[in-house]
Parts: C-alpha cells; sequence; structure tokens
C-alpha cells in the first residue's frame, strides 16, 4: 500500500512537470497577443486607407532624344557625313523638339470625394498628360488645379466614375517623435505598399530640397514612386505627404511635409489656383557652438542670416548676412524653423520688428513683409549678398591657408554663377583653418561682416577677428553658401612650437 502510494505520487508529479512544459499557445501568451493587436492595427490602417491612395502617371515631353538620319535625307549635314564616312554607319541628329515622351509614376491621396488629389508639385511637373489610377485599377485622367513649387505641393482633379473616399488628416502639430508612422503608395511601380517605421525627427529644414523646408523624418521605407502618398498614424489618419529621399532608397532617412502644411496649401489652390503667402527673402543657418561663442553668447538661440534675395524685404530693411535673428515681435527665435513658421504665419503687408545681433552687437529692425514670388527660391543665382561695409587689415598667413582670385573660369569649373570673391588654393593641415574646417575650392564671401572681394578686403577683414581670436567667414562650396568660425588661438600656439 506505502509502494503504490509513492508510485502514485511520483506519477501526478510527472504529469505536472508535463502539463508545465507544454508550448505556451497564443492565446495564452500577453506578448504574442501585443504582436498580434499591432499587426491588426496595421492591416485596418492598409484597409482604411486603400481606397484613399492613388497611382499617378504621367507623360512628359523630351527634347534630348536623338535619331539616325540616312543618306540624302533633307537637313542632311557635315554631322552625317562625318559618320557615313569614318564609321559607315547613318549619321544622327537633334529631332524638332517635344518629338517623343517619358513616362514617370507617383502617388496622390485623395482630399475630397468630388475627385481632387493632392500629390507633390515634382510628380507632375512639366507633364503633358496625367493619368490616375484608382484602387478598383480603374483609370481616369487627371487636370492640375494648381502647383506649389515652394513646398513641392500639388493639387489635381479628376471626375470620378466610382465613389471615392476622402482621406483624413491629423493634426501634424501633435505627432510625436518615436510614434509609428506608416508610408502609404507605389514605390518602384508596386501598387498599394505599405512600410512601417517611426517618426524620427521633426522640423527638418535646411535640406535644400525645397525653399519652405518643414519636413517630418521618418525611417519607413519611401521610394521612388512614393512621392506624394500619405504617411499616416495608427488610426489610418495623414500626418505627412512623402515627398523626398535621403541619398539612397532603403537609406532610412525618408521626409514628409507635414498634414497641417500641406492643408493650408491645398485649401489656397483649391479656391484660388494658386498660394499667397509672405516671405522675408533669406536663407538661414544654425546658431553654431562655434559661432555662439565667438560673440560670447549664454546660448545657441537664433537664426543666422547667410544670404539675401535682391529686392527682397529683409534686403530693403537693411538686414545683412552674418545677422544673427534672436526675437521677432518679442518672441524668441530657437532655429531656423521657428523663424519660417513665424513668418509664414503672419499676413501679407504685416510690419514685424526683429532684434538682432551684428557682429555681436544688438540692433532692430522693422520690415514689411511682401507676397511671396512665384518663382522665389527656384531659380539659381537669385540670392546675393547685401552690401557690407568696409573695416581694417591684418595678416592671413597665421591661419594656415593661401588663396587667389575667382575668375571666371575657376568660377565655371566650381559651380559658380559669380566670379567674384576668392577661391581657397590650399590649406595647410592642422592648422586653424583646417580645423576650422576651410577646404580647398571654397569660395570665400565675406569675412567679419565684410564683403571679400580681392585679398585686401581679406586682409583687411580678419583684423576685425583678432580682438575675438576667431574670425567668422562665409564661404561658398559647390554652389551653396556656409559660414565658419576659424580661431586664431590655434595659430599663436602652433607657431610657438
Amino acid at each position: 500500500m506505502k509502494f503504490l502510494t509513492k508510485s502514485m505520487v511520483f506519477l501526478v508529479f510527472m504529469l505536472f512537470a508535463a502539463m508545465i512544459a507544454q508550448p505556451v499557445f497564443a492565446s495564452d501568451s500577453p506578448g504574442l497577443g501585443a504582436a498580434l493587436s499591432m499587426q491588426r492595427a496595421f492591416v485596418n490602417v492598409a484597409s482604411k486607407l486603400k481606397p484613399s491612395v492613388v497611382n499617378i502617371r504621367v507623360e512628359k515631353k523630351s527634347q534630348n532624344s536623338i535619331r539616325w538620319s540616312t543618306p540624302g535625307e533633307e537637313g542632311d549635314d557635315g554631322v552625317e557625313e562625318f559618320f557615313r564616312r569614318f564609321f559607315k554607319t547613318p549619321g544622327f541628329k537633334m529631332p524638332e523638339p517635344d518629338s517623343f515622351k517619358t513616362q514617370a509614376a507617383g502617388s496622390g491621396v485623395i482630399i475630397n470625394s468630388d475627385g481632387t488629389i493632392l500629390t507633390n508639385n515634382h510628380v507632375i511637373k512639366d507633364s503633358s498628360s496625367i493619368t490616375v489610377k484608382l484602387h478598383d485599377e480603374t483609370e481616369v485622367p487627371a487636370k492640375i488645379i494648381g502647383q506649389d513649387p515652394q513646398t513641392d505641393l500639388a493639387v489635381i482633379k479628376i471626375e470620378p466614375p466610382i465613389t471615392l473616399k476622402a482621406a483624413e488628416f491629423a493634426d501634424s502639430d501633435r505627432v510625436e517623435v518615436g510614434q509609428w508612422s506608416i508610408a502609404v503608395g507605389n514605390p518602384l511601380g508596386l501598387e498599394q505598399t505599405v512600410t512601417v517605421g517611426v517618426v524620427s525627427a521633426l522640423g527638418r529644414s535646411g535640406i535644400g530640397a525645397t525653399a519652405i523646408e518643414d519636413f517630418i523624418q521618418t525611417d519607413a521605407s519611401i521610394n521612388p514612386g512614393n512621392s506624394g502618398g500619405p504617411l499616416v498614424d495608427l488610426n489610418g489618419r495623414v500626418i505627412g505627404i512623402n515627398t523626398l529621399i535621403f541619398n539612397a532608397p532603403g537609406s532610412g532617412i525618408g521626409f514628409a511635409i507635414p498634414s497641417n502644411m500641406a492643408s493650408r496649401i491645398s485649401k489656397q489652390i483649391v479656391e484660388s489656383g494658386r498660394v499667397q503667402r509672405p516671405y522675408l527673402g533669406i536663407t538661414m543657418q544654425p546658431l553654431t557652438k562655434e559661432l555662439s561663442g565667438h560673440y560670447d553668447l549664454n546660448d545657441r538661440d537664433g537664426a543666422v542670416v547667410v544670404q539675401l534675395a535682391e529686392n527682397s524685404p529683409a534686403m530693403k530693411a537693411g538686414l545683412k548676412p552674418m545677422d544673427i535673428i534672436r526675437s521677432i515681435d518679442g518672441r524668441r527665435m530657437k532655429s531656423t524653423n521657428d523663424v519660417q513658421k513665424y513668418v509664414l504665419s503672419q499676413d501679407i503687408n504685416k510690419e514685424i520688428s526683429l532684434e538682432i545681433l551684428r557682429n555681436g552687437q544688438p540692433k532692430s529692425l522693422k520690415i514689411k513683409l511682401e507676397r511671396m514670388p512665384d518663382s522665389y527660391g527656384l531659380a539659381a543665382g537669385e540670392m546675393a549678398p547685401a552690401p557690407i561695409s568696409p573695416v581694417e587689415a591684418d595678416d592671413v598667413e597665421k591661419l594656415g591657408f593661401r588663396v587667389q582670385e575667382l575668375n571666371p573660369e575657376t568660377a565655371k569649373k566650381l559651380g559658380i554663377e559669380s566670379s567674384e570673391g576668392l577661391v581657397v588654393s590650399s590649406v595647410r593641415s592642422g592648422s586653424p583653418a583646417d580645423r576650422g574646417g576651410l577646404m580647398t575650392g571654397d569660395v570665400i564671401t565675406q569675412v567679419n561682416g565684410r564683403e571679400v572681394k580681392n585679398e585686401k578686403d581679406l586682409l583687411a577683414a580678419i583684423k576685425e577677428g583678432a580682438r575675438k581670436d576667431s574670425s567668422v567667414f562665409v564661404v561658398n562650396r559647390g554652389g551653396s553658401p556656409l559660414f565658419l568660425v576659424v580661431g586664431k588661438n590655434s595659430a599663436k600656439a602652433e607657431s610657438e612650437k
């Protein structure tokens, strides 16, 4: 009896152990249950957005094709004869303009059930025809309602053959870094594709893609063909319009225009066919640690004026390159994005008050805002430095670089419109210029608030920086403006060795 009792106890123990060792089923796993719930959310978003996202196919006329000619053909000239004689082939010639067409594709999002669609301007720019494919494979022609190159947005319209469903827009001001983001579109011609990631950053600007930049950055994969499609949250609401890929597809960095900006722009386009907005007429860069230290500032709040557009409100009011905008109408400006957002929120013809630092000294300016020209920020060379008064002279050799005057031929090689300024011909390794970021090929246009056209100007301008043991350089690198802080403390230490 005692033996049977022990056997029974052992059997019960083994049965209990076997139960513990059994695999855990999905219904009993909180972790897997949460994952399935998230999966269901993604599925729901894809299902919800499918009727509201369209494929856009455009045809564009090309003027750059060639075709082969035959001997004796009308218009046959020396080029054709050369090919026939030396290569035993027909010649070639440029055809008449608009002789053949190319195709491109993108995405769009329905913003009104009447057939109004929002997309990127670069998707439909220069198109000769536009075809929209709906979620049910129906294809219909579209016409352009209006375009806004400054933000890369455009509105097109179709006559809907079926009942359309407009996408719901979220408040992009409430978007947070780290939240889920889902890109929907037609990348690489693959229709109704969904990719998932997170919001990586907000308020991205200074990228140089458009005149007005306030991008949402995401790591949701955005590939060619996604342009114009929506970036949405887990509720399927649009938080942005996919517009830009950084560097290469699959790089993990994509950008979208915030939904609030897209909504405002599309509303203006629908109502009037165009966008009207105020502008200052400047390009800006953030206030760097080096520049803040150069002017003995306790913070890095503000935006540095790099260039001014000719005849812009900023130029008319006397704003100059290297001025640091610290506040507008009494509101602290912490970044270039703050300046842009504030100006765009104002009315055309309103006068605003700027508090700036010029060569470290506070100054107040009043600027009357004007309507931004339709071509603003699009034409190369439209930005130009404002004239600046001269200062004194000093030696440049200690900073560790050499220059030569810029001529038209060198300017052309460097891709620069103007042939005025000094080009850096060499930089000594380990020198203050090297540590400050100056590079061979940089074109120096300004130093310490002084316009530099020749070596005499450069020597005079550096004298000003001697008092602060550093100088602020504005250079043109590859056609884009850049400012650098080059210190002289290092030069003294280096010369003492």
